[in-house]
């Protein structure tokens, strides 16, 4: 293919901190995990901290 993902199955973002994509990656694992679930849903937890950094990478990626 013409992308270099095509080849090396790898995506950099390099304009998301380490520690905000792996958040991201965690809610996606939540809602996962709990889409189709009958029991009570906890809550994802977010710190105050993270919030702009978050909202910001969550619009990047469009999710």
């Amino acid at each position: 293919g013409q992308f270099s993902e095509n080849e090396t199955n790898e995506v950099n973002f390099r304009e998301i901190p380490s520690h905000i994509l792996q958040k991201v990656c965690s809610y996606f694992t939540y809602k996962v995990r709990y889409a189709n679930s009958a029991s009570e849903i906890p809550e994802f937890q977010i710190d105050p901290e993270i919030a702009l950094e978050l909202l910001m990478a969550a619009n990047f990626l469009d999710c």
